[in-house]
């Protein structure tokens, strides 16, 4: 059903800066890639995900032209593969893989070749990665998948000789998933991608535009809404939802159309309450078919953070909707000179508790980013303080210079990557409200530092080299 669409305002962000600055506030720890990897058609690597294991260690897992690689990246300034983890069919080179996590399961499909549904037992980590199922009897080739609580969403599912636009999969028992219903309907051909919560389901159909669906019983999913018609209208490739609020970041996967962010509160009446984009290589029409692309989209707090092929990471400050404003971004992929093709960034992953980033460039490998300076925004004591920490990173020393609403008292905990205290300290600020700590027995990694004073508290990430 076609609904009425309210345009509230457009907003067309200008060009970001010049080529020349490859990152924002988003500074780079390390990359990862494996040379000896085959490229696909656009290139050795396509997807990636984040896990954290129960004693806080984090991973990536990330994708490529043969399979699943489980790389350690605790230390994000020395990643280390664990695990390589083949594709059921050594035969194709996989363009895309797509992977999600539940408990300590990640659940890995392929859109090539004679594939399968991978389950992988990440509880070992970090010693290895145990394959428990590998099956092709609920897929043999799946676009996109997404869990919310114990059911697996397959978008663009193949099954043997058929085709459903979506099937949803039962994870009551992780390692041996149940299908409990496919969805195919008159008015689009296939489900690109979705994303869910609290039982809804959206569903980006590409050109046919986004598709809702209630799974509150899913084995009779029910039509709520769907949005055919709207400014800047491409393939509806994916989206993400706010925290908190019915506001939907919308990826149109084509050259020159923006992101929209489209207020769903009122089914009946959905509002684009602002149109947004990336330019890093300042093309004169920003809106044709020389302008840039985009391909995820995934929102924390007030950030959306966008994996946007070229244009590599892009992050706007969304908090408010109706007037996007770029904070932060990486290129990685710097030697692109114009958006032609699909080149560049595939995947991004902001959901560690680290606040460290990963993203996948499809012919750069795995990056892994200090984002320190996104984690403020979800936090406004945060945001508004004047902590500061240098040098960053550091050696044998840091020097805190302190708010002045400390009194100069303070507290000091520093923490390392797995949430292990190795420092606390209470400190009396000089004239110049700073302090200064030895660092001399850190070893070399992440870590977090703590300042608490009566009536606040902060937090900035550094690393020791």
């Amino acid at each position: 059903m076609k609904r009425s669409l309210l345009l509230l305002s457009l907003l067309c962000a200008g060009s970001l800066t010049s080529s020349a600055q490859m990152q924002l506030n988003l500074p780079l720890l390390s990359s990862w890639s494996n040379p000896s990897i085959p490229p696909a058609t656009y290139g050795a690597y396509n997807d990636c995900w984040g896990y954290v294991d129960a004693n806080g260690r984090e991973y990536a897992i990330a994708g490529s032209s043969k399979g699943t690689h489980f790389i350690d990246i605790t230390n994000p300034a020395a990643p280390v593969e664990i695990s390589f983890q083949p594709t059921k069919d050594p035969n194709t080179l996989s363009i895309h893989r797509d992977f999600k996590t539940y408990q300590h399961y990640a659940y890995g499909v392929t859109d090539q070749g004679d594939n399968s549904l991978q389950i992988f037992d990440l509880q070992y980590l970090p010693d290895s990665v145990v394959k428990v199922y590998d099956s092709n009897v609920l897929t043999k080739r799946c676009h996109n998948i997404h869990i919310e609580g114990d059911k697996l969403y397959l978008a663009s599912n193949t099954v043997g000789n058929g085709f459903n636009a979506m099937d949803v999969v039962s994870l009551a028992n992780p390692t041996q998933p149940v299908l409990l219903s496919s969805l195919n309907s008159p008015n689009f051909s296939h489900v690109h991608d979705v994303f869910v919560r609290n039982d809804t389901a959206y569903c980006s159909v590409g050109y046919d535009g986004l598709y809702v669906y209630y799974y509150g019983n899913p084995t009779t999913p029910q039509f709520l809404m769907s949005l055919t018609s709207y400014p800047e209208q491409g393939y509806n490739h994916s989206s993400w939802m706010k925290p908190g609020t019915m506001d939907l970041v919308m990826a149109d996967e084509t050259h020159g159309s923006g992101l929209k962010i489209i207020d769903l509160s009122d089914f009946g009446n959905p509002v684009v309450k602002s149109i947004f984009r990336s330019n890093l290589l300042n093309v004169p029409a920003p809106t044709s078919q020389n302008g840039s692309i985009v391909h995820n989209p995934f929102v924390k707090g007030n950030y959306a953070f966008l994996a946007y092929y070229h244009d590599g990471v892009q992050v706007f400050d969304i908090s408010d909707p109706t007037a996007p404003t770029s904070y932060a971004y990486y290129d990685t992929h710097p030697q692109s000179t114009d958006y032609s093709s699909y080149k560049g960034c595939w995947g991004v992953y902001p959901f560690l508790p680290s606040g460290n980033i990963i993203a996948s460039d499809m012919n750069n490998g795995l990056f892994i980013f200090d984002g320190s300076a996104l984690t403020g925004i979800e936090n406004p004591e945060v945001k508004n303080s004047a902590l500061n920490i240098y040098p960053n990173p550091f050696r044998d020393q840091i020097t805190l210079t302190v708010p002045a609403e400390t009194n100069h008292s303070l507290d000091v905990v520093i923490r390392d990557i797995t949430g292990r205290m190795v420092y606390s300290g209470n400190f009396v600020a000089d004239n110049k409200n700073s302090v200064t700590i030895s660092t001399e027995d850190l070893s070399a990694g992440a870590y977090s530092v703590t300042a608490s004073w009566n009536g606040g508290q902060t937090a900035r990430k550094i690393i020791k080299w």
